[in-house]
C-alpha cells in the first residue's frame, strides 16, 4: 500500500520512543523558558537547545511538532497557547531521545548501515516512485541525509532499549485478557477493503505532453483489463507502483489509511469490479477491488499477539522513561541564545 503524505510524514519522522518518553517531564517547568524560543520563525537548521553539547535545531522541533499534530487526527489545537504547549512537548521528547541516544551509541549495533538502508527502502516502497518519495521528504522538511541520521538514531536507541529493558519485562495471560475485556471498544474495526492497482506515474516536473502521454497509456491499460486480460500480470509488467511485485496488491486498508481519492473510489467498488482512471498527484491509477470486510469486533485470540506486544512495550517504555529521568537529572541542558 502507498500512504497519504500525512501518514508518510509521520512514518519517516517518528521513532518508536517519540510519545512514550513524553512521560519524562519532571524538569519541564525547570526548563520551561526554552519553550518560548519555539516560535515557528527562523531557519530550520538554527540551534535552539543543547543537550550535553549536542544541538537540537528548530527544524527538528517543528518536525516533531508536526508528528504530534498528525497523531491528534481531527482534534487540532484551538489557540496559540495549546500550540506553545505542544512545541514544548516536542522539545522535551527530543531532549529525552537525545539523552538515550548518547548512552545507547556506546553499544555498537551490528550491521547498522545495512539496517538503515533497509529502513529507508521500506519508506521508499510506501510511495509509488522516487519522485513521490522526494516530494514527501521535502514536505516533511527533511533531506535524505537527515532522514538517514534520524533512522540511525532510532535503530540505535531501539536496540538499546530492547536489550537493556525489554528483556526484563513479561506479560501474563491474565494481564492480556484483562486488557482486552477492559478495552473491547478499541478492538472494533471499521469497514476495510482490499484492492490492487495499476499506476502510471507522472514524474515531476512534467508538462502537459507528459500528462497526456501518461493518461493515454492508462486508458490503454484500462481497456486491456476490461477486455479480460489478467489484472495482476499487467500490474507486474506495466505498473509504476512498488506493489507491482505483488501483482498490484495493496492489501487491506481502512478510511484514513491512504490517499483520499483512492479511498473514495475503492469503497464504492464491488468485489471484482475495476474502476475508471483515478488521478492523484502520483499519476493515473486503475483499481480493482478484491474483498470487502464489514465492521466487526476482533476476538481475543485474534488480538492476543498485538495485546502482548503492546503491554510489553508499555512496561519497557516505563523502565526507559525512569532511566531517562535519571539521565536528565545529570545532563547539561541549555538554551541557545540568538546572536
Amino acid at each position: 500500500m502507498f500512504f497519504s503524505n500525512r501518514t508518510m510524514r509521520a512514518a519517516i519522522i517518528a521513532s518508536f520512543f517519540s510519545l512514550a518518553l513524553s512521560a519524562c517531564d519532571a524538569s519541564r517547568e525547570e526548563h520551561g523558558e526554552a519553550a518560548s524560543l519555539l516560535a515557528p520563525e527562523g531557519a530550520p537548521n538554527e540551534p535552539i537547545q543543547k543537550v550535553n553539547g549536542s544541538v537540537i535545531t528548530r527544524g527538528s522541533v517543528q518536525r516533531r511538532l508536526q508528528l504530534l499534530l498528525d497523531r491528534r487526527g481531527p482534534v487540532q489545537p484551538t489557540g496559540p497557547e495549546e500550540i506553545r504547549l505542544l512545541r514544548r512537548e516536542a522539545l522535551e521528547q527530543l531532549i529525552a531521545a537525545e539523552l538515550l541516544y548518547q548512552e545507547a551509541r556506546k553499544s555498537p549495533v551490528k550491521n547498522l548501515d545495512e539496517l538503515v538502508a533497509q529502513r529507508i527502502e521500506q519508506y521508499r516502497n510506501r510511495l509509488p516512485s522516487d519522485d513521490a518519495f522526494a516530494r514527501s521528504l521535502d514536505e516533511a522538511g527533511l533531506s535524505l541525509p537527515i532522514l538517514q541520521q534520524e533512522v540511525r538514531k532510532e535503530l540505535v536507541v531501539s536496540d538499546f532499549v530492547d536489550t537493556r529493558f525489554g528483556q526484563k519485562v513479561s506479560v501474563s495471560e491474565d494481564e492480556a485478557l484483562s486488557f482486552y475485556e477492559e478495552n473491547r471498544e478499541k478492538f472494533k474495526t471499521g469497514s476495510s477493503v482490499r484492492a490492487s492497482q495499476i499506476l502510471v506515474a507522472v514524474k515531476e516536473p512534467c508538462g502537459e505532453r507528459d500528462k497526456k502521454e501518461a493518461m493515454e497509456k492508462a486508458e490503454q491499460l484500462l481497456q486491456r483489463v476490461r477486455q479480460g486480460e489478467n489484472f495482476g500480470i499487467i500490474a507486474q509488467l506495466q505498473s509504476d507502483c512498488a506493489s507491482k511485485v505483488r501483482g498490484g496488491d495493496l492489501g487491506f486498508f481502512s478510511r484514513g489509511d491512504t490517499n483520499p481519492r483512492i479511498e473514495q473510489v475503492a469503497f464504492t467498488l464491488k468485489p471484482g469490479e475495476i474502476s475508471n482512471i483515478v488521478q492523484t498527484s502520483y499519476g493515473y491509477h486503475i483499481l480493482k477491488l478484491t474483498e470487502k470486510r464489514p465492521p466487526r469486533l476482533e476476538t481475543y485470540d485474534e488480538a492476543r499477539g498485538e495485546i502482548f506486544q503492546l503491554l510489553k512495550r508499555e512496561k519497557t517504555m516505563k523502565l526507559a522513561a525512569e532511566h531517562v529521568a535519571q539521565l536528565r537529572a545529570r545532563a547539561r541542558v541549555e538554551r541557545v541564545t540568538r546572536q
